[in-house]
């Protein structure tokens, strides 16, 4: 074998396996993860958000990002925030999180969600 056909495949094959440890999911496939929430306003203009997510599975979420918008009559984004979950959550339990965001003032409710999250690799490798 060459030496840049065998380089291509030693990238290739280490590329293979980093996909294989890390898994990292969007909100659409949450796989596991729920997120309940409450909204304070805290002062004229910002709103504390603060909240639990859940993981219902058998392994241990890390780098959960949450995504916070405020939406108003018409559905439409009017502010926006995220944050990450301090730590990691658990498998079968749960872990707190607090988002700090600057209202527009045509708030009249709030989405949270997942918008990004990565299972521990079990395996140890």
């Amino acid at each position: 074998m060459n030496r840049p056909l065998a380089v291509a495949l030693g990238l290739l094959l280490t590329g293979a396996a980093a996909l294989l440890e890390a898994q990292t999911f969007t909100p659409q496939s949450s796989s596991g993860l729920t997120v309940s929430h409450t909204a304070e306003k805290i002062g004229g203009s910002r709103v504390l958000i603060f909240g639990e997510v859940r993981n219902a599975t058998n392994s241990t979420a890390e780098r959960v990002a949450i995504l916070a918008e405020g939406l108003d009559d018409g559905g439409h984004v009017v502010s926006r925030g995220r944050s990450f979950v301090a730590g990691t959550v658990p498998s079968r339990g749960s872990a707190r999180f607090e988002i700090r965001l600057l209202a527009s003032g045509s708030e009249r409710r709030y989405r949270v969600q997942i918008e990004s999250f990565q299972f521990q690799n079990l395996q140890g490798n």
